[in-house]
């Protein structure tokens, strides 16, 4: 039997199919007219790529005409640190590979660059939204996705108000808001709030009416107001100079105009702010500083600056020990790392939480095998909604 022979019996045959490992040294055996076949086969014998073997290994694979190919990711040090593929050539085409090891549960971001050129994985249909256009999908075995983020059909859908805001404040500018009302609103008052930094993005991305939705028709959290707010200067008013007047308008400005507007409660413990990366940020910062507003406060892959630390080394002062706040921090296992620093957003968003436990202010932290992406961000949208909203 032929070595092309020998490999395409095993790869279609009912015997278990050689590692990938395995595949590869044949692979190199085979003269280079006779390995596009080989590849066609074990791509074919494949669902879908990356090919997924014992659980943890993870082996991107990339076929076709090329010269190089690299893959770039969350497993490549959040989009930091490019990995060039091993090429193998099959005459008229190449087959490009490079493997690591996963954690089981792990779902991570990945896109290639074909000479040059970035392009999701051709082999993958599993697409997943970023601020930064699709990324292909790498989901393990071990990792399932929250059914609360799909719409159903048989449930009550609550509606969504678009409104028109303007602050007083010169240095901000107008911006739409949307406002999630659940259904039978009306039957309804003194609702919870949530306010939403990255509100559309949130909206569109993390499938945030659905998780509402299905978490209030199954009874799992009270019926609640969501705030969606879109930054208009991003940086600036969640990390740089129009903080503290971002600050302002949203507990001053445009808390005060939802409650006269809609049926809310206007007790702190019953409004909460949460966000992702910078949004984050803002969030746990108006959360600490603003207790007479809001007690409730959730940063998913939060920015942490010294400003952080710094309400906290001032929590005699501002009383916050004493407040009940609920906090809840989470970070990627693969998020970003800090540039031109040593440290990481894993690393700080640790840190910080244990500067909150130490402080004594109640906290819920939380790592996860994941990246900087929309599509972690949203598998514990429902996690903090039970904590804030829970029905006891």
């Amino acid at each position: 039997m032929s070595s092309i022979g020998f490999i395409v019996l095993f790869l279609i045959s009912g015997q278990q199919a050689p590692s990938f490992d395995t595949f590869l040294i044949r692979l190199k055996l085979l003269p280079i007219s006779q390995r596009s076949a080989a590849v066609e086969v074990l791509l074919g014998s494949s669902q879908m790529t990356p090919i997924v073997e014992k659980g943890s290994l993870a082996h991107f694979v990339w076929f076709g005409k090329a010269n190089t190919v690299i893959v770039m990711g969350d497993l490549q040090r959040a989009w930091s640190h490019p990995d060039t593929m091993e090429s193998i050539p099959c005459g008229d085409s190449s087959f490009f590979h490079r493997s690591y090891v996963v954690p089981s549960d792990a779902r991570v971001d990945y896109q290639f660059i074909v000479d040059g050129k970035w392009c999701t994985d051709p082999r993958n249909p599993r697409i997943t939204p970023s601020g930064f256009g699709p990324h292909s999908e790498l989901a393990m075995p071990g990792f399932v996705s929250n059914p609360v983020l799909k719409h159903r059909l048989n449930v009550p859908h609550g509606t969504i108000d678009s409104i028109w805001f303007t602050s007083s404040l010169d240095s901000l500018r107008p911006r739409a808001v949307k406002i999630y009302k659940p259904h039978d609103y009306s039957d309804l008052s003194n609702l919870p709030s949530l306010y939403v930094n990255d509100g559309f993005e949130a909206l569109q991305f993390e499938y945030f009416q659905n998780a509402l939705d299905n978490l209030i028709a199954d009874r799992t959290i009270r019926p609640l107001l969501v705030v969606f707010i879109p930054p208009v200067q991003r940086h600036n008013e969640y990390v740089g100079l129009q903080q503290r007047a971002f600050t302002k308008m949203i507990c001053d400005e445009l808390v005060p105009l939802i409650d006269r507007a809609y049926l809310t409660s206007h007790k702190p413990e019953d409004r909460a702010m949460m966000g992702i990366s910078d949004g984050g940020h803002v969030s746990v910062a108006m959360v600490l500083k603003r207790p007479d507003v809001f007690l409730n406060g959730a940063g998913q892959s939060s920015t942490i600056t010294p400003q952080l630390f710094a309400i906290l080394d001032n929590s005699a002062e501002h009383r916050l020990s004493h407040s009940p706040f609920k906090l809840y921090l989470d970070v990627g296992q693969y998020d970003l790392d800090y540039p031109g620093e040593e440290g990481s957003f894993l690393s700080f968003n640790r840190e910080f939480s244990a500067e909150l436990t130490k402080d004594e202010i109640k906290n819920v932290y939380r790592e996860v095998n994941d990246g900087h992406e929309w599509a972690n961000w949203r598998e514990r949208t429902e996690d903090i909604l039970k904590l804030f909203f829970g029905v006891k």
